[in-house]
């Protein structure tokens, strides 16, 4: 696959009813919360930009208008019928819901030796020059759908599938939250035995996506033994301007 996931986007973005983002969180679990931060990002990288970058979105686009709808119980029956899953693992959805952000984000297999909530920025969009993804990058397979389509990939339960969340963009920088985070058929909020574990693209932290650059995180998914091998489940994060 190539190093880019170009999409076919969004429908005509409808007025978002006002959304508190302070205070929410969530880290470690699906649905539980804790005070994990970032660790320290590296310093910049310098290079000259090449062309492998994503298209940005127009103005409309880009709107703080965009609707967000949180849905991964609607999107997983898509994600079932356009996939099959080993008899022995479990399949991840990751979908990120980015509607009022200048890219969409990208999601590639993380290098073996990369650090779990390692994050970067790079004046660079050549992924050569990210650290964060291996050396010949991997996305993941995606599945389609009518908003953020959901990228996916398959493990053994208790076994961490590790990702890099990638966004790249020509505008001015600018910071953002994930702020939402919800997961089907298994989201785990409140429980103290929660069926995935997930570290961690934080609620609350705040990140910063370089003009002309590359931003690059590192979470990792792990399904527990609460997940029957066999199952797909959809993770969704929902994002906006800080």
């Amino acid at each position: 696959m190539s190093e880019e996931t170009n999409h076919t986007r969004r429908s005509a973005l409808q007025s978002i009813c006002s959304v508190a983002i302070a205070g929410l969180a969530g880290c470690t679990s699906i649905g539980s919360s804790d005070s994990a931060r970032d660790p320290t990002e590296t310093p910049t990288q310098t290079t000259t930009p090449t062309d492998t970058r994503t298209p940005e979105r127009t103005a409309t686009e880009t709107s703080d208008a965009a609707q967000f709808v949180e849905n991964p119980a609607a999107v997983h029956p898509t994600l079932v019928e356009e996939t099959s899953v080993p008899a022995d693992e479990v399949l991840l959805g990751f979908r990120l819901e980015d509607s009022s952000l200048p890219f969409t984000t990208e999601v590639y297999h993380a290098p073996d030796d990369a650090e779990v909530q390692a994050t970067e920025t790079y004046d660079t969009q050549d992924l050569s020059e990210v650290g964060l993804v291996p050396e010949s990058p991997q996305a993941l397979e995606t599945v389609e759908t009518d908003r953020e389509d959901v990228h996916y990939g398959t493990t053994a339960v208790g076994e961490p599938l590790a990702v890099t969340l990638v966004a790249r963009h020509d505008g001015e920088t600018f910071d953002w939250s994930a702020w939402s985070r919800t997961g089907y058929p298994y989201d785990g909020h409140d429980e103290s035995d929660p069926a995935l574990g997930v570290d961690c693209y934080c609620g609350g932290d705040i990140y910063t996506a370089p003009g002309g650059g590359t931003w690059a995180r590192v979470i990792q998914v792990t399904p527990t033994e609460r997940v029957d091998p066999g199952t797909s489940v959809v993770l969704n994060w929902t994002s906006s301007r800080a």
